[in-house]
């Protein structure tokens, strides 16, 4: 049952990092053909999403994603 809880940490921070990887080089890349005009708005949303997948990742490394989402569900459904 541990090694179960482990592997599944291990394959979420695999995916949590590559998906970062993924953005950030979408963000370099995709970015450029894009009209002007809409360039920023789409690289504050990756931005932001890269931030998050950190934050998610912390989150996890310190054994506090099921505390959050509890936290998180509790401010939601108030």
């Amino acid at each position: 049952m541990i090694l179960d809880k482990l592997l599944e940490k291990k394959d979420l921070r695999i995916y949590i990092e590559y998906r970062i990887k993924f953005l950030q080089q979408e963000r370099e890349s995709e970015i450029l053909k894009l009209p002007e005009s809409e360039r920023g708005f789409i690289q504050e949303r990756i931005s932001g999403r890269i931030l998050e997948l950190k934050k998610l990742k912390e989150a996890l490394m310190k054994d506090l994603i099921k505390h959050d989402a509890k936290l998180y569900y509790r401010k939601t459904n108030k």
